[in-house]
């Protein structure tokens, strides 16, 4: 007998669901590409989708991923003789949690609730702000940094316990790499938000060995430059050199501009890769170690990259290379790597790699012991 499946309730439970995180971005896109927001400083800096650091095009990232998982996990599955419909609070529940990105959305930008995040920063965080920062600084955490912290705070929080009601723990499984990326960079985002300018010490040690790397590179390519680094509440590397018109520039390397967080990211994504995969623990061991000194070099090529922008075509456009196109960067290295993984995977190259060493030392081998033939 051929097992029976609640294929229509499944479905529409699913799709409804990803329409809701769906709708939350696409009206977020809206509001920030007509300038509609109430912080203002999002509409006077430009489309936050284009930004990397911090902006919201991880958003789109995360979006991308989800719908991905979610086709992949698309299944039908029997029912159970004890379990014939959901319970009415659990699908409720389920609901509001998916719901609750785009009642944040509608709450800020229209019901005042702008207002009540500004206090909730100043709480949290304002007195160390207005004691280290200034005025210029001081707006962009207080009205940019922190609301979009909290942003994809509510899209982690939201999207999480909406996963759990959906699937139970199983889909913490089936969509980890969304759920990793997301709350990742909410951390990642949250930290450097509460800690800015390298407070936070024990990760902006990490941006000493690779501020060293990348002026070890400078060296040998024969730029003129100064390495400083000087303790204090948030130091820095510091990489002072001259521009093309002869004025002095300094070009300070933060632990996220040093790539602490790309290589956090790369360690999440890796290790829900390898959860999904079944080659040995030797392989998984081979790849993450290659693949995190590729990480760790495309930041150092990065740092590179932006002193040579802010040399050459001046601070404007370093900027918008900062805050764009850096984090792509990674994002295209990490997503290259995965493709690799998969091809070697899937067509065997490793094992027909060692075949053809192991003939191409037979052969060499019976090249030797074959006797010289005597000359006439």
């Amino acid at each position: 007998m051929l097992p029976k499946f609640d294929i229509t309730k499944k479905s529409w439970l699913q799709v409804s669901v990803l329409a809701c995180f769906i709708a939350a971005i696409v009206l977020l896109m809206f509001l920030d590409y007509f300038n509609l927001e109430s912080f203002s400083i999002f509409n006077n800096t430009g489309f936050y989708f284009d930004y990397t650091w911090k902006g919201r095009l991880f958003l789109l990232f995360f979006l991308w991923l989800l719908v991905l998982e979610y086709s992949l996990n698309l299944e039908k599955e029997p029912i159970k003789d004890q379990e014939t419909s959901r319970s009415n609070f659990k699908l409720l529940a389920t609901y509001i949690c998916a719901l609750v990105p785009i009642i944040y959305i509608i709450c800020v930008n229209f019901l005042g609730f702008d207002k009540t995040v500004i206090q909730i920063g100043e709480a949290l965080r304002g007195d160390y702000w207005k004691a280290n920062l200034d005025s210029e600084d001081l707006l962009y955490f207080l009205t940019a940094s922190w609301p979009l912290s909290l942003e994809y705070l509510m899209f982690t929080v939201s999207f999480t316990a909406t996963i759990l009601l959906s699937y139970g723990k199983v889909g913490l499984k089936k969509f980890g790499i969304s759920i990793g990326l997301i709350a990742g960079i909410t951390a990642i985002y949250l930290t450097d938000t509460i800690f800015p300018f390298g407070v936070l010490k024990p990760l902006q040690l990490l941006a000493l060995p690779t501020a060293s790397c990348a002026a070890m590179l400078f060296d040998l390519l024969g730029y003129n430059f100064m390495l400083y680094y000087s303790p204090g509440p948030s130091a820095m590397p510091i990489i002072r050199t001259t521009d093309l018109a002869g004025k002095s520039v300094s070009i300070a390397i933060a632990w996220p501009c040093a790539g602490v967080h790309s290589m956090f990211l790369y360690t999440l994504i890796m290790l829900l890769l390898f959860r999904k995969s079944s080659m040995s623990r030797f392989r998984k061991l081979i790849y993450f170690i290659i693949g995190a000194i590729g990480t760790y070099f495309v930041n150092v090529l990065r740092i590179l990259a932006y002193y040579f922008i802010r040399v050459n075509s001046g601070l404007s456009a370093a900027t918008n290379f900062h805050d764009v196109y850096g984090e792509i960067l990674f994002v295209t290295w990490i997503l290259l790597y995965i493709l690799l993984i998969v091809c070697i995977q899937k067509f065997n190259l490793a094992e027909k790699t060692l075949q053809g060493i192991r003939k191409l030392t037979q052969f060499s081998r019976k090249e030797k012991q074959r006797p010289a033939t005597p000359q006439q």
